[in-house]
């Protein structure tokens, strides 16, 4: 009889483990569950809420919608922590996070790049620029900056422009000293053809020392020594070439010249200090 006992004592015990083996690993595995749901609750409540809000239903409440996906995105990590960029060189740092915005802490879901991109684009250096969300917590900037080629003067004031005559910025007369200096109201958005002219020849562009607009029509080249190349209204690429030959075959630009003028190509004349004028289909001598 004691033997019976026994036995069925050491069944009781050994049920009694099974079910508490098996009541831990059930509430283990009800907590490890409950701990997903929980987050696929978040997830789920936050792509919930941008669709309501991208789909314009979310009506009078919209602000404070919008403010509920700001706080879950944040809290789920998508919280703006730094901003990387490239391609700048003589861009202001400080205006190019200001052009953004102030970002750093805010909600990445919430940021518009291509509000931003048009931003930054609207700044003198920066001729175009890319903007875009590194999930999860990064703002990338990527941008091409503008070549100078020329000086802008009017009224005395100096403007440093690009070959296309996009103003960069103004800057002082002792900058970009190297530069040809164009004169003349509305000059900088006709200067584009001539400036690549120009620098398509390098004998030419190295003489440069400034472009003056006549009349709003045409151009003159101002060089170095102080002579003057009158250029015609049209066909002006040609004449450069043209110059830029006669430079090779005579070293034209060499000579103490008073001006070139160019604009009837039937009739090429020149005159040097202290001479007369003379026609460059004849030679020069």
């Amino acid at each position: 009889m004691s033997k019976v006992k026994k036995k069925t004592t050491r069944k009781r015990k050994s049920t009694k483990a099974k079910s508490t083996g098996l009541l831990s690993n059930f509430q283990e595995a009800f907590s490890r569950y409950t701990i997903a749901a929980a987050a696929g609750l978040t997830v789920v409540s936050l792509i919930g809420a941008v669709i309501l809000w991208s789909g314009g239903y979310v009506g009078l409440a919209g602000e404070r919608v919008a403010r509920s996906i700001d706080n879950v995105a944040v809290g789920a990590g998508f919280e703006v922590r730094r901003i990387t960029a490239k391609g700048f060189e003589n861009a202001n740092e400080s205006e190019i996070l200001s052009a953004l915005g102030p970002v750093i802490g805010s909600s990445l879901l919430n940021f518009d790049p291509y509000r931003a991109q048009a931003r930054v684009e609207e700044l003198g250096w920066v001729r175009s620029a890319a903007v875009s969300r590194l999930w999860p917590n990064t703002v990338h900037v990527s941008v091409r900056e503008r070549v100078p080629a020329a000086v802008w003067q009017l009224s005395g004031a100096m403007h440093l422009i690009d070959q296309n005559g996009a103003i960069i910025r103004e800057i002082d007369a002792y900058e970009y000293s190297n530069l040809p200096l164009i004169v003349g109201a509305g000059a900088p958005a006709s200067a584009s053809g001539m400036l690549q002219a120009l620098r398509g020849e390098p004998a030419l562009w190295g003489e440069a020392a400034a472009l003056i607009r006549v009349s709003d029509r045409r151009w003159n080249l101002r060089l170095k020594s102080g002579a003057d190349i009158k250029f015609p209204e049209s066909g002006y690429k040609k004449a450069a070439r043209d110059l830029a030959l006669l430079d090779d075959t005579y070293g034209l630009l060499g000579r103490p010249l008073e001006y070139i003028d160019l604009r009837n190509p039937d009739h090429l004349v020149y005159r040097e200090k202290g001479a007369g004028e003379k026609d460059l289909s004849e030679g020069i001598k």
